[in-house]
């Protein structure tokens, strides 16, 4: 499963994400991982999750970011759900490039059993029509 918390900056979208991480934290049988840019809201979420910080990392497209997601899965086996938080990457790409991203965390998804929350700062309006069933 694929699914996007959509809204423009301020809307709520990481306390969201953070209070779904934590619940699914507690649900999984598995290894939760919180991917954000930096270390800011490391401490509102539950210990037992991975919280991952890419700020360090110099990813400058999402083919990048989707190798650093690969990498991720590798390193656990039993990973059942990654939360994406804060990402300009996914919030400023373009169409094209988004749609294609979507269409490889699907196949990961898929293939690992593996649910896939992102946040995303674009307005309801400025979505476009193929990211509208993803979102949640």
């Amino acid at each position: 499963m694929v699914k996007f918390i959509i809204g423009v900056k301020g809307s709520g979208k990481t306390k969201r994400m953070i209070a779904m991480a934590n619940e699914a934290s507690k649900a999984s049988d598995g290894s939760v991982v919180y991917i954000d840019r930096d270390k800011k809201h490391m401490y509102d979420l539950d210990s037992s999750l991975r919280f991952i910080e890419t700020g360090e990392f110099r990813m400058t497209n999402l083919k990048s970011f989707y190798g650093f997601i690969c990498g991720v899965l590798s390193q656990n086996y039993d990973t059942t759900e990654i939360f994406i938080d804060g990402h300009k990457l996914i919030s400023e790409a373009k169409d094209d490039c988004l749609e294609d991203f979507i269409n490889n965390l699907k196949q990961l998804a898929e293939q690992f059993n593996i649910n896939f929350v992102l946040s995303c700062s674009r307005s309801k309006e400025s979505v476009p029509g193929f990211l509208e069933p993803y979102i949640i």
